[in-house]
């Protein structure tokens, strides 16, 4: 059985939620996925390794595969079970990633 983690809960601009008037605490895993893939190595101070960095991929075609393997990588580095993430390029050349991914 896979372990619930919960962290502090953010709204979808990634912002703390305070809509309740206060802080809230939900599962996690979701939104640790979405911090992975967006942040840049260097932005974690104590885990300075950690990051895709997709914003760097916007705007870029022919890297799907590097997007590819650097999600798996950073995804199974953090303890998930990552099977075969899905990258691709919309109309606007925005690269976006499925992750495909669990924790167990």
């Amino acid at each position: 059985m896979a372990t619930l983690f919960q962290d502090i809960k953010l709204s979808s601009d990634g912002d703390l939620d305070l809509s309740s008037g206060d802080l809230l605490i939900a599962a996690s895993d979701q939104q640790h996925i979405i911090d992975i893939i967006m942040t840049f190595p260097n932005e974690w101070k104590q885990y300075p390794s950690v990051g895709v960095g997709l914003p760097g991929y916007f705007k870029t075609s022919g890297k799907e595969q590097e997007v590819r393997r650097n999600v798996d990588v950073q995804l199974t580095n953090d303890g998930y079970t990552v099977s075969n993430p899905v990258v691709t390029l919309d109309a606007n050349g925005n690269m976006n990633v499925k992750p495909n991914a669990v924790r167990q």
